[in-house]
């Protein structure tokens, strides 16, 4: 069945419900899938294939700060918690921080520069943290995605880069939103800030709805050549909370005007009039496809310039021109000026420990000590006393049987080295 559905300022779409006995979409030119729900009841609003198979691509880290959190809650770890950035974390592609390998954050922080930066190499670091290991971690995303009912999604790493393997569909990934809002509301702030600030240098949220669409609280943006442009955003109105998934898009710009475009027909429904009959739990267009559509060729192969182009005007691809009048022509942005949020939230690295003076060594190593007699010119008259200074040896391993050696406690604070045998 086809219909047109025509939102208000200027924006008509075209929507062809696919159900299981209807013709695959064509691919060439192919619209993404979407979703809008009320986030408090689950109930969908408006939907297009929302439980065909997609590549999330950093859409997948909502996916990744759900699992941190729940193992918050399980108290395996604590936002506090030292995050120590691997090798195998500095050698993951944009985007990335760059840190060089050893370098440690709290887990707090890491979280805030993965869900603003987007960056690959920290969601590794958090990743190892929490599980133990890449493949650990995906583990639990995938044990905490059957716990959601996301049926159709399956992960193999914590941040959404290239990987056959991981998939989901608009419809999982509103679940799993939808979570992080009902389970977890002391964390909302995670997801909505807009800049953080590290290092002396500002780095910006790359979900344009913060700055201009009024309510809007949050979420996570995904792009990567297979996927497209990505974006999963929520936005509050007095008591009316909603969320959208929009992926596949052709540009940056594109996907905020489609996600802005839903949000506003999500506040202009009436729950308590408006139902739909559909959750969460029962859509099903795009049910017929079971593999995800490859957009390189449509974003990042031949005919790019043409859709960049494209891109740079807010329009949808099924826009029904026919229709339209000569206002409609130019649609009018759902996007407002960028409105001032505030400074940006300070992140840093936890400093490194100061190397002990020479001869001296951290509190709590094992070592050996000597005492040696400080030299100083011969004289012959010189009543005073021999002074001594103590030095200290650590050891390369843990000592085992015997006496243990001195700890570097009783002699760094001052305390004179003990005597042998004592």
């Amino acid at each position: 069945m086809m219909r047109l559905c025509t939102l208000s300022t200027g924006f008509a779409f075209l929507l062809l419900s696919v159900g299981a006995a209807a013709p695959l979409q064509a691919e060439a030119d192919p619209k993404g899938p979407y979703l809008l729900a009320d986030a408090e009841t689950g109930e969908v609003i408006e939907h297009f294939d929302a439980v065909r198979p997609w590549y999330p691509a950093s859409t997948t880290k909502l996916m990744t700060i759900y699992t941190v959190f729940r193992a918050v809650l399980a108290g395996e770890i604590q936002l506090d918690s030292p995050v120590v950035y691997s090798a195998n974390a500095a050698a993951q592609p944009a985007s990335k921080m760059g840190f060089k390998p050893g370098a440690t954050l709290t887990l707090d922080h890491a979280l805030k520069i993965m869900m603003v930066k987007s960056a690959n190499d920290i969601a590794v670091a958090v990743a190892e943290a929490v599980g133990g290991s890449v493949p650990g971690f995906a583990e639990r995303m995938n044990a905490a995605a059957r716990r959601l009912g996301m049926s159709r999604s399956h992960f193999v790493n914590p941040h959404g880069l290239p990987d056959p393997g991981q998939v989901t569909t608009a419809r999982d990934m509103a679940l799993v939103g939808r979570a992080l809002l009902v389970e977890f509301p002391q964390h909302r702030d995670f997801y909505k800030i807009h800049a953080i600030e590290i290092g002396g240098k500002v780095l910006k949220n790359f979900n344009p709805l913060l700055e201009r669409y009024p309510g809007a609280n949050g979420m996570k943006t995904g792009f990567i050549c297979a996927s497209g442009y990505n974006l999963v955003a929520s936005a509050r109105r007095g008591e009316r909370e909603v969320i959208v998934v929009v992926f596949g898009e052709y540009g940056g710009e594109e996907r905020a005007e489609h996600a802005a475009a839903l949000l506003d027909q999500g506040f202009q429904t009436d729950p308590r009039f408006t139902r739909t009959g559909t959750t969460l739990e029962t859509v099903a267009s795009g049910q017929a496809y079971t593999e995800p559509l490859d957009m390189r060729p449509f974003v990042c192969g031949e005919g790019k310039a043409q859709t960049a182009a494209d891109s740079a005007k807010p329009q949808d691809r099924g826009v029904a021109t026919a229709n339209l009048t000569a206002a409609d022509a130019e649609p009018v942005s759902r996007l407002g000026p960028p409105i001032y949020l505030g400074p940006p939230i300070q992140v840093s690295l936890i400093p490194a420990a100061k190397p002990p003076p020479k001869g001296q060594a951290r509190p709590g190593t094992e070592g050996f000590v000597a005492r040696i007699p400080r030299s100083r010119p011969p004289q012959a008259t010189d009543p005073r006393p021999v002074d001594f200074m103590d030095a200290f040896a650590p050891l390369s391993s843990p000592s085992v049987g015997g006496a243990p050696p001195a700890k570097a406690i009783e002699f760094a604070t001052g305390a004179p080295a003990p005597a042998p045998g004592t």
